[in-house]
């Protein structure tokens, strides 16, 4: 393969089940981009949400933050969104009446949530695990309920640039879907899910395909040196904008027949590691 840039998902890609990057992918992706090689990370994560797994010895080329709602380079921010004040108070008013697990991620500092609803919230962890929840997400919502989440009385609105919503039962979470797409007849915004469990809202228009083209752009390169690399739905905006899109094993079989190709391994198997030394080991 001969890439000047791999665009890589993070949850279900790069770390892995407790949201750690092995020491020899670590390694491994130190390497390539002594090879010349780019590296963006392309994650729903927020730039908090990143800063606070990877070790800060972890070095990349670009970081596309909240499906595409943040892009940087190093500590310099090339783009941004927020969503709309009233959008979010609507649709967290919403979340709250279905009984929802929600999260508010602001641009800066922690994520939220009303203290009203913490009980409720802390009660849904609580129910049996389902198959189809990866062990990434359940331990990543167990680690916010007790860790990252700041219990507010009162709503924050402003600068936000994610809210995050969890089921345990992802039946919940495709009536939410249909509820939230009613409610872009008032609002227009994004929808994306990066497992069956989730639904995340962004700007209209914003996916990790545009925080990835601005990246391209500023590096001069064509989309076709573009490698990408997710297990998710909201991967898929990169797989159209790639040359060649990678699947992990672990990914759902819909993100699988987008791909051109598909890992031997899993995350949990250190899959991203194998494919990379698999198919650069003569580079």
């Amino acid at each position: 393969m001969n890439k000047q840039a791999i665009a890589l998902d993070m949850d279900g890609t790069l770390l892995d089940p407790v949201g750690n990057i092995t020491d020899n992918l670590h390694q491994l992706i130190v390497t390539l981009r002594q090879k010349g090689i780019y590296i963006f990370l392309a994650t729903g994560r927020t730039r908090k949400e990143v800063e606070d797994v990877l070790p800060e010895s972890f070095k990349v080329d670009g970081v596309v933050c909240a499906n595409g709602m943040e892009t940087y380079i190093d500590e310099t921010q090339l783009e941004y969104h927020v969503l709309d004040e009233e959008l979010v108070k609507d649709i967290v008013e919403l979340a709250r009446k279905e009984k929802l697990y929600y999260e508010i991620h602001p641009l800066r500092g922690s994520r939220y949530a009303l203290f009203a609803d913490k009980t409720y919230m802390e009660m849904e962890l609580q129910k049996s695990k389902p198959i189809s929840l990866l062990e990434n997400e359940y331990i990543s919502r167990i680690d916010a309920l007790r860790t990252h989440i700041k219990w507010t009385n009162t709503l924050v609105d402003q600068n936000i640039v994610k809210v995050y919503f969890f089921s345990m039962d992802k039946r919940n979470i495709i009536d939410w879907e249909t509820i939230l797409h009613q409610m872009k007849r008032k609002h227009p915004f994004s929808t994306s899910s990066s497992s069956l469990h989730n639904i995340e809202m962004m700007v209209a228009n914003v996916s990790k395909a545009t925080g990835i083209k601005k990246l391209l752009n500023h590096y001069q390169f064509s989309n076709q040196t573009l490698l990408a690399i997710g297990d998710g739905e909201n991967d898929l905006p990169m797989f159209e904008l790639a040359n060649h899109a990678i699947a992990m094993k672990n990914a759902a079989n819909f993100v699988k027949s987008k791909a051109d190709e598909i890992t031997t391994y899993s995350y949990e198997e250190d899959g991203l590691f194998q494919f990379l030394k698999e198919h650069w080991k003569d580079s």
